[in-house]
């Protein structure tokens, strides 16, 4: 324990005495389980609940777990739980394209890679896992964009290339699009000779969960391929949809639903 702040231990031994629904402590109990003065107890049960992970029960002086555990339980398994029952049918959507495979998921106003499974080919797309990209200028980002509630001022259309689209009207139009088709194309829009298909993934709400695409060399992969590599991005995305309906810890959302989406 000599590396440890004795605050901070003791905080996290107050959040890890709770084991069952619904509990509640007292600052007398809590000043028990530390082996502190009430007053001490007091102060690291006041912090706590300032920060929300913990909460005072109503007119009572005990306490119970706050939302933002809740909130952080979910991002500490939802993401973990998605790239585990998206790995089997990224495989076979990487063997049967041939192409890199990829898992995106929002990240603020960007997105980020969680994971990744390559071509098959000596060329082919960088590794882009753990890397966050703008959202308006990829497949994925669109996909994003189109089927969850991710926003963009003016100021995040930057032009990554000569193709990138830099007007809000026009990338509306094309989201609008997308949304009534059901996936999104990139061409040569982050990286000059890269391009790209995908599909939302979506949970038995219609919950946006993610985004999945195919990618490539545009030598390998034009523009008249990517309707093609779509369709397989749909179908894929759906073989992930059906299994987070049974994992145990589907429910968490990524991001929630638009009214709007259409299917």
């Amino acid at each position: 324990m000599s590396n440890t702040l004795q605050s901070v231990d003791r905080a996290l031994r107050i959040l890890l005495t709770f084991e069952n629904e619904g509990q509640e402590v007292g600052v007398g109990e809590i000043a028990t389980l530390l082996d502190v003065h009430k007053s001490t107890a007091s102060r690291l049960a006041a912090t706590l609940t300032a920060h929300g992970l913990l909460e005072r029960v109503p007119e009572s002086e005990r306490f119970r777990l706050g939302p933002q555990l809740g909130r952080l339980g979910m991002l500490a398994t939802r993401g973990r739980d998605l790239v585990e029952v998206a790995r089997r049918p990224m495989a076979e959507l990487a063997a049967e394209t041939g192409e890199t495979v990829t898992l995106t998921v929002r990240h603020g106003d960007q997105m980020a890679t969680v994971a990744q499974v390559d071509a098959r080919y000596v060329v082919g797309v960088q590794n882009w896992l753990g890397r966050r990209t703008p959202l308006h200028c990829t497949s994925d980002g669109k996909v994003l964009l189109a089927f969850g509630e991710a926003q963009l001022d003016d100021s995040s259309l930057v032009a990554l290339t000569e193709r990138t689209i830099t007007s809000r009207k026009v990338l509306e139009r094309q989201l609008a699009e997308i949304r009534a088709n059901g996936w999104a194309s990139a061409i040569g829009e982050v990286e000059d000779g890269l391009n790209g298909a995908a599909a939302p993934v979506l949970d038995a709400s219609g919950n946006c969960r993610g985004a999945l695409s195919v990618s490539g060399p545009s030598y390998r992969l034009g523009p008249e391929d990517l309707p093609r590599l779509a369709e397989l991005c749909r179908a894929a995305a759906a073989k992930i949809g059906v299994y987070l309906v049974w994992s145990s810890n589907g429910a968490g959302e990524t991001m929630p639903k638009r009214e709007e989406q259409q299917r």
